[in-house]
């Protein structure tokens, strides 16, 4: 790595952590804070759960600053290097400015890499804690409905049942729409869909279904208005064993919509979840394109006017993705594009400042 790579990844470094720190004091924290108030008067937390349950939900949030905080950081390194006369220096030393942006691209997909294994590998097991806790609570607390249940059941390492139910109520016992896939040697052998299904006596009976079986030379379906299922789990851990989409790695999510559309459930609010697995951390990339060329317009100073860009930037950015994302669960547009127009938008954007800006 040359010596100016390392330089401009020093003048990064700093206002990349400032970027983390700020906004999730500005805006992460309030979020978490107004959540668990309303949670600690809901439910009764105490002092140190709430404790606990802010620590669990902060990654789920670091993950949206980790954009903002590269567009801050190579905003205020590039107006220091402009507002210094350093970029003039280094164009006379025969350095390029598309030179320049090759270590803070690179710089964006580690960031966007790092980003993407924090929502993978560390997220979904502090959502699934911290939703965990939540359950707990509520069932104490005499309010014990989840609604889209997914439960993935295993033994001996091999998978016996996947459990997907519209709603569960665990204080009358009752699954409303349940589905079962059960397996036969690691392969899904029988579908059963009910209505609904009761929690009675150690075991579950669902109503008004059907059972099919997958794989048999044709298709044989029997139907049924009332059968006892070989389904011994009780409403309680299911509650606590069940996983929301949030709380979901992303090969997790891809199994969950692949059985969503098989009981023909409307799956564009799981797919907008699992292309911003990959989007959101993905802004790091484009954000650096963008902030480059946008930093040489700034001055000194440049850490109150960098934050002031990057905010309103990151505004419009999420802004945009939202209303992609409802205009998604709408039907006029796919989840993909709804998730990744944003990213290509601003990279096409950076690419031309980067263009404009003389060699």
């Amino acid at each position: 790595m040359k010596i100016v790579d390392r330089y401009l990844l020093r003048e990064m470094a700093g206002p990349f952590a400032f970027g983390v720190l700020a906004f999730v004091l500005l805006f992460v924290s309030a979020n978490i804070l107004f959540e668990l108030m309303e949670l600690v008067s809901k439910l009764g937390l105490g002092l140190w759960t709430a404790g606990l349950l802010f620590l669990l939900r902060l990654p789920g949030f670091i993950v949206y600053t980790f954009p903002l905080a590269t567009l801050v950081a190579v905003l205020v390194a590039f107006g220091r290097l402009s507002g210094d006369s350093e970029l003039v220096a280094m164009h006379a030393g025969g350095i390029s400015f598309r030179r320049l942006v090759l270590p803070v691209a690179a710089a964006g997909l580690v960031l966007a890499a790092a980003n993407t294994a924090l929502n993978e590998l560390v997220v979904p097991p502090c959502n699934r804690r911290g939703e965990e806790i939540v359950r707990e609570a509520s069932r104490r607390g005499g309010e014990a409905v989840q609604e889209h249940i997914y439960l993935h059941e295993e033994s001996e390492g091999e998978v016996v049942r996947l459990i997907y139910a519209e709603r569960l109520d665990v204080g009358s016992g009752e699954l409303v729409r349940p589905m079962i896939v059960w397996f036969e040697e690691g392969q899904p052998g029988v579908v059963t869909k009910a209505k609904r299904g009761v929690w009675r006596e150690g075991h579950w009976e669902l109503f008004n279904g059907v059972n099919a079986l997958l794989n048999a030379d044709r298709p044989a379906t029997s139907s049924f208005e009332s059968w006892v299922a070989d389904f011994p789990t009780p409403p309680w851990l299911i509650a606590r064993q069940s996983l929301a989409p949030e709380e979901m790695t992303y090969g997790e999510l891809r199994e969950y919509i692949r059985y969503a559309l098989r009981q023909n459930r409307s799956t564009v609010e799981l797919e907008l979840t699992l292309h911003h697995k990959l989007s959101i951390p993905f802004a790091c990339f484009v954000f650096a394109l963008m902030a480059a060329p946008l930093g040489m317009r700034s001055h000194r100073g440049s850490s109150s006017i960098g934050m002031g860009i990057a905010i309103l930037i990151g505004f419009a950015y999420y802004v945009v993705w939202h209303y992609l994302s409802v205009v998604a669960q709408q039907g006029h547009l796919t989840p993909f594009w709804a998730a990744w127009l944003p990213n290509i938008v601003t990279a096409a954007v950076g690419v031309g400042l980067i263009g404009r800006v003389r060699k």
